[in-house]
C-alpha cells in the first residue's frame, strides 16, 4: 500500500473542501463530491430491494458511485459511523474501480488519515486512543490504530525531518492570524467568539463561576465582593442570556 498516495488524496480532499480544523464535517465532504446520503432506514421505507442489497454488502454503510448513493447504519456507534463514510468517499477519491482486499486496506488507510491527520494528533497533543477518540470523533478502536501510526510517524519525523507531504498538510491547517496549525476552531457556547485549538466550550470571559466556590460560602453577596472577576463573568452572562436574544 502506497501511503504516501493516500496522505497526498487526503490533503487534496481537505484543500478541495475547504477543511481547516477538526472533527471534520463527513456528510458535507460527501455532498461535495457529489454523493446523496440516506439512511438505512430511510432506504428500507423507499426502496425495499435496495435496502436490502445495502444490508447484504455491509451492516455499515453501502456506496453506489453510478448512481451517486452512500447508505449508512445509524444503529452503529456514532465513531464508526464516520470512519465508514470517510471509507466510502476513500473509495471514490482513490478511484478504486472493483471490490479487492488492497482497495479496502487503501479505503480503511484513508478514512483514518482523513479523521485525524498525524499531524493533527501531534499539535492537538492527544496522548493516548481516548484524546485521539474524543477529538477526532471516532470509535476507540479506530483511534488505537491512529494513535500507533501517530507514534510511527512522529518517529520518523523526528529523526529524517518533515517531508514535503508533511509540510502540505502543515500548510493546509497553518492559520496566519494566529500563527500557528489549528487542529481546532468552535465558537463559544455563550459568547460566540470562535475559539483556536481549545479544548473547552466556551470562552475564559464566559467562564462559569465553580458551584462548589459559591455554596461553600454562605452569603453569595460576600462571594462575589471577594472573587470580583466571577461577578463580571456572571454580568456577561447574564447580559447574554437576557438580551441576545
Amino acid at each position: 500500500m502506497d501511503i504516501n498516495r493516500i496522505v497526498t488524496t487526503t490533503i487534496k480532499v481537505f484543500h478541495e473542501c475547504n477543511v481547516h480544523s477538526f472533527p471534520i464535517n463527513c456528510e458535507e465532504l460527501l455532498i461535495h463530491y457529489g454523493y446523496r446520503l440516506f439512511t438505512y432506514r430511510e432506504l428500507q421505507q423507499k426502496n425495499s430491494e435496495l435496502y436490502a442489497l445495502c444490508l447484504d454488502y455491509s451492516e455499515d454503510a453501502f456506496r453506489s458511485g453510478a448512481s451517486k448513493i452512500v447508505a449508512y447504519n445509524t444503529d452503529r456507534p456514532e465513531g464508526r459511523i464516520r470512519f465508514s463514510l470517510m471509507h466510502e468517499l476513500g473509495h471514490h477519491v482513490l478511484e478504486h474501480t472493483y471490490p479487492s482486499d488492497q482497495n479496502e486496506k487503501e479505503a480503511n488507510a484513508f478514512a483514518s488519515n482523513i479523521l485525524a491527520p498525524r499531524m493533527a494528533i501531534h499539535y492537538a497533543q492527544c496522548k493516548n486512543a481516548n484524546d485521539v477518540s474524543k477529538l477526532f470523533g471516532m470509535s476507540f478502536e479506530a483511534a488505537d490504530n491512529a494513535y500507533v501510526d501517530y507514534r510511527k510517524w512522529r518517529r520518523k519525523v523526528v529523526t529524517h525531518k518533515m517531508t514535503i507531504l508533511d509540510k502540505a498538510m502543515y500548510a493546509q491547517f497553518y492559520n496566519s492570524d494566529q500563527n500557528c496549525f489549528v487542529w481546532s476552531k468552535k465558537r463559544c457556547d455563550f459568547c460566540g467568539k470562535i475559539l483556536y485549538n481549545s479544548y473547552d466550550s466556551h470562552c475564559h470571559i464566559c467562564e462559569i463561576p465553580s458551584v462548589d466556590r459559591i455554596f461553600s460560602n454562605i452569603n453569595c453577596t460576600d462571594y462575589f465582593r471577594d472573587f470580583p472577576e466571577d461577578r463580571q463573568r456572571l454580568r456577561a452572562m447574564e447580559e447574554k442570556w437576557l438580551y441576545d436574544v
